[in-house]
């Protein structure tokens, strides 16, 4: 529910402009979740007649599980002022108050400001005029708040715990699965009343000019945006009893510089040739990490598993960025000169001076051909102190250009975009080349084909090889690992170059003279062609570049797992006015 109020009084003294505007809104939110049981019906009874006539069994008690409201409400106001169109001022303030935080901590308040300065208007400009169209300084500071937690984070809450039988897992107090009483159990998430608002300080200045009466405009702009008292699930102690809680944990910070230029290239009676560019460079920063300098961010891309044995793929360390997945150097696989052979036992032990990776990987055949990640500490023991940085999702820059032409009646365009300089966690690329859940190769990818991956059971007769000399001439020309690993870990193989350069949209169009138009009676009839997604380049392997799927936690960006392949598509269609 919202409530507007705005007054508006122009030249209430001469050139003096102003607009008042204050509001009021209310959310409220609330969920009741109702479970009605029945067991022991009649033999003869099917799913259908059960489900129609509960009553025809005997019936448990009935749950009901009462969420309490989400509620927000946000009181606000904002005033613009301009003298003239040549100085202008916008002042904004809002409240909001969230039933996520605890008495004390429910409101937050948040200000914002924007100044700008119109100078081509200015008298001592006037002498530009014939070339300077338009030249206008603006700067803005402000303030938005996030209270995106879970409802009851604040406070501490209680599961029941209750079963259905003797294999359901649950715990009673006392007596049979027929005779006993549930009991409440605290949560897993422990409780945090101190939890507030998360702010982000928003500052930013720019200059947008215009020249030769608008053939090429444009706009440059500088930034930074400060997140203080982030809202994170973070990793508690074992010894409170829980595993994780909401806390503000300290700052991160985004700053970069933004450019935009929109040109006319050619201009006369028939033809006309425009374009547009764009170009931003973003870089974050970790500023703060309160008592925790560091920690090691699980994505938890399978979710049900927590990525198998993966743990810790991303690494959030003050002073460090979002988005560095954090893992292991891949270094080929061994080879036959990294293992003393028996040919009595036709066993494989490794060298001495060879570094071992198999208590990470528990090769189900720890032979020749085995994935190698690499040691970093000389040890030759490969453990998670061997973990390294080894890929970060920030692009180095995004932009994009487009193209316009107009000849006569007909028309064209084409847009295109890119990002450069990013890595891409391919998840997918990952599971589909390791077997650790026991599907011996049935859902390997393709590129781990027989002809590319090192095999060991003879193509002409399908019986095992062990012996050296053997194995290194069949696999002369292998070029990857084998999948045979019982454990997966990201390693710098499973980590691509993300950038590309789509051409997004092309439309070609064909409009009706006016002549025609007048006969048929209508003002416009435009007939045109659109496709989509059209051609993208790209070195990534995976479906699309464009592509970050796993966000439980914005600490992990940059995952692709089993995304969809992005469609091409084409519209016809008819623009009529009459």
């Amino acid at each position: 529910m919202a409530n507007l109020l705005t007054y508006s009084k122009k030249d209430f003294l001469p050139g003096n402009n102003l607009t008042v505007l204050v509001g009021q809104e209310l959310y409220s939110y609330k969920s009741e979740y109702v479970s009605d049981q029945s067991r022991y019906f009649p033999r003869y009874i099917d799913a259908v007649s059960a489900l129609s006539m509960m009553q025809l069994g005997t019936p448990d008690p009935t749950s009901v599980m009462d969420n309490p409201a989400n509620k927000l409400s946000s009181f606000f106001g904002r005033l613009n002022y301009d003298y003239k169109g040549k100085y202008l001022i916008t002042l904004t303030l809002r409240a909001d108050g969230s039933s996520k935080f605890a008495k004390g901590n429910q409101w937050g308040y948040f200000p914002s400001a924007a100044l700008a300065w119109r100078i081509s208007d200015e008298n001592f400009l006037k002498s530009t005029n014939r070339w300077l169209s338009e030249l206008k300084l603006r700067a803005s500071y402000g303030e938005s708040g996030n209270n995106r937690i879970s409802d009851n984070a604040w406070r501490k809450t209680f599961s029941v715990l209750s079963g259905s039988g003797p294999n359901s897992g649950a715990l009673y107090m006392s007596g049979d699965e027929t005779t006993a009483t549930p009991y409440l159990a605290p949560n897993s998430i422990l409780s945090n009343p101190k939890l507030k608002w998360e702010t982000t300080e928003t500052m930013n200045a720019g200059v947008d000019f215009g020249i030769f009466k608008q053939r090429l405009s444009g706009t440059f702009e500088i930034y930074k945006n400060t997140t203080k008292d982030l809202l994170i699930q973070a990793t508690v102690p074992p010894s409170t009893g829980y595993s994780k809680q909401w806390q503000n944990i300290g700052q991160t910070s985004n700053r970069g510089i933004e450019l935009t230029l929109n040109g006319v290239i050619v201009q006369n009676k028939d033809f006309r040739l425009s374009t547009s560019f764009n170009i931003a460079f973003n870089r974050n920063r970790i500023d703060k990490l309160g008592d925790t300098k560091q920690w090691e961010q699980t994505s938890t891309w399978l979710g049900w598993s927590g990525s198998g044995t993966i743990s810790g793929d991303y690494l959030i360390k003050e002073g460090g960025q979002i988005g560095q997945m954090y893992g292991y150097e891949t270094d080929g696989m061994y080879s036959v000169d990294d293992f003393y052979y028996d040919s009595a036992k036709k066993t494989y032990t490794l060298k001495e001076n060879v570094p071992n990776d198999n208590g990470l990987l528990g090769a189900k055949r720890f032979w020749p051909g085995t994935l190698k990640l690499k040691n970093q500490n000389d040890d030759y023991i490969v453990d998670s102190k061997d973990k390294v940085v080894i890929g970060n999702a920030n692009p180095k820059h995004t932009g994009g250009f487009s193209l316009t032409a107009q000849y006569k009646g007909f028309d064209a365009s084409a847009f295109f975009n890119w990002v450069y300089g990013n890595d891409i966690y391919n998840a997918t690329k990952l599971y589909f080349t390791t077997d650790p859940f026991g599907y011996n190769f049935r859902n390997v990818m393709g590129v781990m084909n027989s002809d590319n991956r090192f095999i060991y059971f003879s193509k002409e007769t399908g019986e095992l090889v062990s012996d050296p000399v053997q194995l290194a001439e069949m696999n002369k020309n292998a070029k990857l690992f084998s999948p045979a690993m019982i454990n997966m870990q990201l390693h710098s193989w499973d980590i691509e170059d993300g950038s590309f350069l789509r051409l997004n949209t092309v439309t070609i169009g064909y409009s009706l003279p006016g002549n025609v138009l007048h006969r048929l009676s209508l003002s416009r009839l435009r007939i045109y062609a659109t496709a989509y997604n059209v051609w993208t380049w790209t070195k990534y392997s995976g479906y699309d570049p464009e592509v970050d799927l796993v966000r439980g936690t914005p600490l992990t960006p940059g995952i692709d797992w089993s995304a969809f392949p992005r469609s091409r598509s084409f519209n016809i269609g008819i623009n009529v006015e009459f």
